[in-house]
């Protein structure tokens, strides 16, 4: 039997694998920026810093949908799903984003680091490529503005970013709902009872 949206207990495991998924999403965060930090190929770096960012956090969100479900008794129709996931997904994006404007507050020279590394291997890669100089110059002149950019992004900007992230998760959340959705069944199963009826005793009395 599908539970309603309310079940307390399926509201408290989306908030805390919510918190959860937050934090480790955050702190996968900086072990991409110190994989690309300390790197020396440009695709490698980021094949490294892809792969420690998105396969465990993808992981854990399978297992948290599937749980969440389990607490919903088993069952939940697609809207309740979606609800549930989006809500989840909303609270980790909140607080990875708080997450990361802390960090620039904190360390505002860690960012520059992994940014002027990223710069380098760039610049190594489309001069192995064989790239002209005005293609290289207008890469690295690009990289700059979003360099200067990220260093002077503002509570509204991040704020900004934020809703960004909650349309990019509502859209992810919508593909959850999707595979994960499991409807409650209409008929309830009715175990097989082999003991005979009262009017089959009544014949077998009777012959």
């Amino acid at each position: 039997m599908e539970l309603t949206a309310e079940n307390p207990i399926l509201k408290k495991k989306v908030i805390t694998y919510g918190i959860i998924l937050g934090v480790v999403s955050f702190i996968l965060a900086l072990a991409s920026m110190y994989v690309t930090k300390n790197g020396t190929s440009l695709m490698t770096s980021a094949i490294y810093a892809g792969a420690i960012n998105y396969v465990p956090f993808l992981i854990l969100v399978v297992i948290f949908c599937r749980s969440l479900r389990t607490a919903n008794g088993g069952y939940w129709s697609f809207t309740t799903a979606l609800k549930n996931i989006f809500i989840m997904l909303a609270i980790t994006a909140t607080i990875g984003t708080i997450g990361t404007m802390l960090l620039n507050w904190q360390m505002p020279g860690f960012q520059d680091a992994v940014l002027e590394n990223t710069k380098n291997m760039t610049l190594e890669f489309y001069e192995s490529a064989n790239a002209t100089d005005e293609q290289i110059d207008d890469i690295m002149a690009k990289l700059d503005q979003q360099q200067e950019a990220l260093g002077s992004l503002s509570i509204g900007q991040n704020i900004f970013g934020l809703f960004i992230y909650f349309l990019v998760y509502f859209v992810f959340a919508l593909i959850l709902a999707a595979i994960f959705k499991k409807e409650a069944p209409i008929f309830k199963r009715v175990e097989n009872d082999d003991a005979a009826h009262p009017w089959q005793n009544d014949t077998n009395q009777q012959v």
